[in-house]
């Protein structure tokens, strides 16, 4: 009985975030995450050699923890304000390399339900314009969850138009290109990536919030989230490498950032070694969906243990698609929290670069 209470709760926040597709109904499980501070223990013998190891190895403690040693801390979360905000629910967001165009869904009055738009601004110092339908990519049913390719002439995005790969409701991931990476309104008709059962991404299900990278080897990785079965949780993190046909392939499960929760959402820096990803409350937190980050050493080492991003967090939803500024040091995500215009707004966190000595 109350594990039925707690995810009638949780489910109750689910749909208060409102930035996700719902998949089918999950069964969670409440768990206590005990994260494990790593620690090394070294014996250096006292000889010649000893200065030349001991500035080694703080050399290679520098570069395990990229997150925490390339940046300071993120700062209290800033509200976008109503020119790109509304009343309604706006998430989801894709900016620019140059950080002149911010994509992002919105269910404000349009032609759909939850459409594509694009803001625009004349320079980083400039505030963003009004926020405009994207041509050839809104349909009458939902479009959510805008990314960018790193090439900046494709656009990936979930939608639950009919003609997918599931049943009506479902959603499906989608490209649209365009010629010149300059033009926010010259996108073309959007097709869609391809279904399972063809040995493409798209599930008979829910799939969602696509984010890419390039990893050492220079192969680009997708990282989306979906809800397939076994069904465990509802939404997991899952990674796709782009094959040599610029298609994706079915993916496989980022298990070690899993949980029972739901895990959507994630951004991943450009370089592969630092993510953030929203979660369900059943992972612990502050509210119902809280934002979570790990690292790595390298992209072909595991992810660490998520920790929770307490100095971003609210006890409402921090949700949606979350991303990445170019540089790495300012970061957007979305929140139902209190003071904002509506439903859900975009929010903008910063940081600084450190200086390696």
């Amino acid at each position: 009985m109350h594990g039925d209470r707690v995810a009638a709760r949780i489910e109750r926040r689910q749909r208060d975030g409102g930035g996700v597709m719902r998949p089918p109904a999950a069964k969670e499980e409440v768990m206590n995450w005990n994260i494990e501070e790593d620690s090394m223990k070294r014996n250096i013998e006292e000889d010649s050699m000893k200065r030349v190891i001991v500035a080694t190895a703080l050399m290679l403690v520098f570069v395990a923890v990229p997150a925490a040693a390339q940046f300071t801390d993120w700062s209290a979360p800033v509200n976008l304000g109503p020119v790109v905000n509304s009343t309604s629910l706006d998430q989801c967001v894709a900016v620019s390399k140059n950080g002149l165009s911010l994509y992002f869904s919105s269910m404000r009055p349009s032609p759909g339900g939850r459409d594509l738009y694009v803001s625009k601004r004349a320079s980083l110092s400039d505030p963003w314009g009004v926020p405009q339908v994207l041509p050839n990519i809104n349909s009458p049913s939902d479009e959510s969850c805008p990314a960018l390719s790193l090439d900046e002439h494709r656009l990936y995005f979930a939608s639950a138009r009919p003609g997918g790969c599931g049943a009506t409701g479902t959603t499906d991931l989608y490209v649209s290109r365009r010629h010149d990476r300059q033009d926010d309104f010259g996108w073309e008709p959007p097709v869609n990536l391809g279904c399972m059962s063809d040995g493409y991404v798209n599930s008979p299900w829910y799939d969602q919030t696509p984010n890419f990278f390039e990893d050492e080897s220079g192969t680009v990785v997708m990282y989306f989230a979906t809800a397939r079965p076994p069904f465990v949780s509802g939404y997991d993190i899952y990674a796709s490498p782009m094959r040599n046909d610029d298609t994706f392939g079915p993916g496989t499960p980022v298990t070690e950032l899993n949980s029972l929760a739901w895990d959507l959402g994630p951004a991943v820096r450009r370089d592969g070694l630092e993510l953030i990803f929203s979660a369900g409350a059943l992972r612990g937190g502050m509210g119902g969906f809280d934002l979570w980050t790990a690292t790595r050493k390298s992209t072909a080492d595991p992810w660490s243990a998520p920790v929770n991003l307490t100095v971003l967090n609210s006890t409402a939803n921090e949700i949606g698609r979350l991303c990445f500024s170019f540089d790495g040091r300012a970061f957007y995500f979305a929140s139902n929290r209190p003071g904002g215009n509506g439903g859900t707004d975009i929010y903008i966190t910063t940081r600084e670069k450190l200086r390696v000595p």
